[in-house]
């Protein structure tokens, strides 16, 4: 999914991952109602407790994935996979 993917393209100097994620839902060419799905599973964004010991939020986890570490990637895979069901 284009929108997790330059989730994970993020950098310091990138805007927070919830806004470009938005930025890049707007963009797509899929039915409104889908990006709505996809609205709310930003927004709704939360970690689990156990995920919550060794990250922030979704900045933190889209940093941590682009630096390699495998649990933000397995995150953000799993987040991922969650905007794909919307379509």
């Amino acid at each position: 999914m284009l929108a997790a993917g330059a989730l994970t393209a993020c950098g310091a100097s990138s805007p927070p991952a919830e806004e470009l994620a938005l930025e890049v839902i707007e963009s797509l060419d899929v039915d409104e109602s889908v990006k709505e799905c996809m609205r709310d599973e930003v927004t709704g964004f939360t970690l689990t407790e156990e995920q919550a010991q060794g990250f922030v939020d979704l900045d933190d986890v889209a940093d941590k994935a682009a630096r390699g570490n495998e649990q933000a990637q397995n995150i953000m895979a799993d987040f991922e996979a969650s905007l794909a069901a919307c379509n």
